[in-house]
């Protein structure tokens, strides 16, 4: 009307990008995951060709400086909802974890001494090479609620302390994962306490230019100076009497060694969520289905270094390009849902009907 004010209309506001799914699940950190599982898949594929050349001695060495120390950090950070009010593990959730790595152990066996001919013993304690993790997530989820009930920097404190010490015990190996186990706990026990706030507070261009810069610098250096690394440091299944080690080779000093390591690991797991993309994207919904590249795609691994497919003419010229494409192309292949069903069956095997009465309405 005529001498009356219009009421201003409210300017539109910018809609603000959207994290998560409808069901609350944020894509940034199945982006994460995906992004590992591929560059685990790129570790083995070109681990072969590592000694013929520098760059796949470089992209070893970088992926293998970081790829499951972040990968665990994550498994650590999503253990908080396996944890019940009463402090201790869901018993399903461990049970399922246990199913996960008998499975796998028998076909892994099985697999070796059928398609690979090779005469392999049958162990429930000495996990294949693939399955450690497996292991070693099962040995975690035990230990955690008593750890958990530690102070929060006594607790990673300790945890890095017998990391350093373990190396010095000739008998930690192979047996329950013992080694992998304690070096890479330090891992488990800090993304349990993370929070994803202290994260995204500092994620900006100035925090990804660096970050990226940290990375090319990492894989440049590896490239020119691969001599000074102590490769059998990454795996974290030697002591240090097996380790061959390079630097700090004197006893007392040993322990170094590792402290290099977990000092690198930190810095790469850093640079490499500060360039994890929070976004949807369209590998996005893969990233719930890491386990199964990760157990199944170490079959076509043991093939590779078996039959050398690796010196096949095809991989002649430009042969690590070509293994980059093929690891990429096995981690979306491996991630179809047909691949999920087993581990899905898996996953459904109960474990109340096992239980005592008493115990079954737990969880």
């Amino acid at each position: 009307m005529k001498g009356k004010e219009t009421a201003a209309l409210p300017k539109p506001q910018k809609s603000l990008p959207r994290y998560t799914d409808e069901r609350g699940r944020e894509y940034f950190f199945d982006n994460a995951k995906f992004i590992l599982i591929t560059f685990v898949v790129l570790a083995h594929a070109v681990a072969p060709l590592k000694d013929q050349s520098d760059l796949a001695k470089a992209i070893w060495i970088v992926l293998n400086s970081f790829h499951m120390a972040c990968f665990i950090f994550m498994t650590g950070y999503f253990a908080k909802s396996y944890i019940q009010k009463d402090g201790s593990v869901r018993q399903q959730r461990l049970f399922t974890y246990w199913m996960y790595y008998l499975f796998a152990q028998a076909f892994e066996t099985l697999f070796e001494y059928t398609v690979l001919g090779k005469n392999v013993g049958i162990s429930v304690f000495l996990p294949r090479p693939a399955l450690w993790y497996l292991l070693c997530m099962i040995l975690w989820f035990t230990i955690l609620p008593y750890v958990a009930k530690i102070k929060i920097p006594v607790a990673i404190g300790c945890a890095f302390a017998f990391g350093l010490l373990v190396g010095y015990d000739a008998k930690a190996g192979g047996m329950l994962s013992l080694c992998r186990a304690v070096n890479h706990f330090p891992f488990f026990l800090m993304g349990f306490y993370f929070k994803k706030e202290w994260l995204f507070r500092f994620r900006n261009i100035w925090t990804k230019t660096a970050a990226a810069a940290v990375m090319v610098g990492a894989l440049v250096f590896a490239f020119f100076e691969y001599s000074l690394v102590a490769t059998r440091i990454l795996e974290c299944s030697y002591n240090y009497k097996g380790a061959k080690l390079v630097l700090f080779t004197a006893l007392p000093l040993q322990w170094v060694n590792r402290l290099v390591f977990y000092v690198a690991a930190i810095v790469l797991c850093a640079c490499f969520l500060t360039l994890v993309p929070r976004r949807k994207l369209f590998f996005t919904r893969f990233g719930s289905r890491t386990l199964q590249v990760y157990l199944i795609h170490r079959l076509l691994y043991f093939c590779e270094e078996e039959f050398g497919w690796y010196k096949l003419p095809f991989f002649e010229q430009y042969g690590v390009y070509k293994m980059m494409l093929i690891a990429v192309a096995v981690t979306f292949l491996l991630s179809l849902k047909v691949f999920e069903y087993p581990f899905i069956w898996i996953g459904k095997i109960p474990l109340a009907p096992l239980l005592k009465p008493e115990y079954q309405h737990k969880k």
